[in-house]
């Protein structure tokens, strides 16, 4: 029994383009799903700004300890606002997939009863 022989048969081609396309296109985004990647997309957008807006300080005045003269951007901020809005996302996201399926549940009994 040679193990290559084995994946040679048992081994399927890669699906064609026109096959995930098509499986692709079959799935539908509803509204919570489509607020989830738009939420994602502005708090992205948000965090780089945010991270521009309070620039931590790399180098301060020997004098006066609140003159910031070197400004730097804020790296942990963004990052922080970047997860923070991915597991909002996903949370928002998660719930629009359950009622996605509840949906199609729904449809699929409607269509038993009659």
């Amino acid at each position: 029994m040679n193990f290559f022989d084995e994946v040679r048969k048992e081994k399927k081609d890669f699906p064609k383009m026109n096959v995930v396309t098509k499986e692709v296109r079959k799935h539908s985004f509803n509204f919570y799903q489509a607020f989830a990647i738009g939420v994602f997309v502005f708090c992205f957008f948000l965090g780089i700004i945010f991270g521009n807006l309070f620039a931590t300080c790399e180098t301060s005045s020997y004098f006066y300890s609140d003159a910031c003269l070197v400004k730097q951007f804020n790296f942990s901020l963004t990052i922080a606002i970047w997860f923070i809005s991915l597991l909002l996302s996903l949370f928002i996201f998660a719930i629009g997939h359950i009622i996605a399926l509840l949906t199609d549940i729904n449809k699929k009994l409607t269509k038993f009863r009659s």
